[in-house]
């Protein structure tokens, strides 16, 4: 532990996209841990924060974090199970299915996952003889091979994507959800896709979208990991570099961590009709003020009185003398925790169905992580719902609700359910 501590951080100076030096810091969340990095309490000395500040570039409008907590400390010790959320599995099976449908899959067909996990979406392909590979940095990937996929253990890029290739062939369907705002080299990233897609593959990212992220207060999902905030105005010239192009995009309801865009990118000489979409969404944007430094600045005010408005309720509860617990333990859940700073006082534990996670701490805030049926022992009067997100899951499907249990739900509005 105390040897990967030694790892510094760094502070990039120029856009990820764009290489200019026009940075902005429009948010500053105070310095804390990476999200993911649950901690035994044996270990809370090794603890290390980093500054969490957000910046917009003027030159192309990439909202994104430049202080980069090294990839060894953040996947090293990667808690992060996506089969863990039945929720989420329902979502990607069905990603996976419309997928097959809308382009075609047949058997012998090559799909490919980057940042797989522990195989949730390849597992959503149903169709008899599809050749499912995924792409997988951390030791999570042990759970995705234990489950008989084929893993590539590495980060994504030119080389990888040759390797495949090399070996199977080109992919008709390349995923990233929620990975694509994750990396740092990001232009090594899109260099390996042009020769995995081919003529008539198609890369499909699902991530936050900022506008959702800004106009919803969604700050939670602002963590180290989530290194850009997604919009199409900078993706579009970025993508172009390396030939590639976006022929369709949607906004869904429902992704790992909120509301979401997915994007739909070809090679330029690609199979597929440029959608109206496109051109629709980068008019909205432009209308919306993509590149307004004020605009973002106000979020920063958003934030400050949604926190406000949830310390209230925190205090009227403990004033009542009612137990408060938290309900999920999420990354994105102590971006939450630290800003507003709970402590194991506030809250008594967290409910975690992730068996990984339990019996550990919350990274900064040290709250205790248990299971379910142990927080449904201890019976808070009420919970703290950081997977907020999935309010109307947990409301038909948890027992702690079935039990009498009220929920404090802290976004997009602070509200007890």
């Amino acid at each position: 532990m105390k040897a990967k501590q030694s790892i510094i951080a760094k502070k990039n100076k120029t856009c990820r996209y764009c290489g200019s030096t026009k940075l902005t810091r429009f948010l500053s969340l105070g310095d804390q841990p990476p999200s993911n990095s649950f901690i035994s309490p044996d270990k809370i000395k090794f603890e290390k924060r980093y500054p969490l500040d957000v910046y917009l570039c003027q030159s192309c409008f990439l909202v994104q974090l430049i202080d980069v907590v090294p990839a060894e400390i953040i996947f090293d010790e990667y808690l992060y199970l996506s089969s863990s959320s039945k929720a989420l599995k329902e979502h990607y099976a069905n990603l996976a299915k419309m997928l097959t449908k809308r382009f075609k899959l047949k058997s012998g067909d090559v799909v490919v996952d980057i940042g797989c996990n522990d195989g949730i979406l390849l597992e959503g392909y149903t169709l008899p003889g599809l050749v499912r590979l995924g792409v997988e940095p951390s030791k999570v990937a042990e759970i995705a091979i234990a489950a008989g996929f084929e893993v590539y253990k590495s980060f994504f890029g030119l080389k990888s994507s040759q390797t495949i290739v090399k070996k199977h062939k080109t992919a008709k369907i390349v995923t990233a959800t929620n990975v694509f705002a994750h990396v740092d080299d990001i232009a090594s990233f899109v260099a390996g896709l042009p020769t995995l897609l081919g003529n008539d593959g198609v890369f499909i990212i699902e991530a936050p979208y900022l506008i959702d992220l800004i106009d919803k207060t969604l700050f939670d999902t602002i963590y180290h990991e989530h290194l850009c905030y997604l919009s199409l105005t900078p993706m579009v010239p970025f993508l172009s570099r390396f030939g590639l192009e976006v022929f369709d995009i949607e906004r869904v309801p429902f992704g790992a961590s909120g509301p979401a865009i997915r994007v739909y990118i070809q090679n330029k000489t690609g199979k597929q009709m440029v959608k109206k979409t496109v051109k629709k969404m980068l008019d909205d944007e432009k209308k919306w003020g993509i590149g307004d430094i004020e605009k973002y600045l106000q979020y920063a005010q958003k934030i400050e009185k949604v926190k406000n408005n949830v310390l209230k309720l925190v205090e009227k509860i403990k004033l009542s003398g009612a137990k408060l617990g938290g309900y999920g333990a999420p990354a994105k859940g102590n971006t939450l925790l630290n800003y507003f700073g709970f402590t194991p006082n506030m809250l008594l534990c967290i409910a975690e169905t992730n068996k990984v996670k339990q019996g550990l701490l919350t990274p900064g805030s040290h709250i205790p992580i248990v299971s379910e049926e142990e927080f449904i022992r201890i019976m808070p009067e009420y919970a703290l719902l950081l997977t907020w997100n999935y309010l109307d899951f947990f409301l038909k499907k948890s027992e702690y609700i079935k039990k009498g249990g009220k929920f404090l739900v802290p976004l997009p509005k602070p509200k007890i359910v």
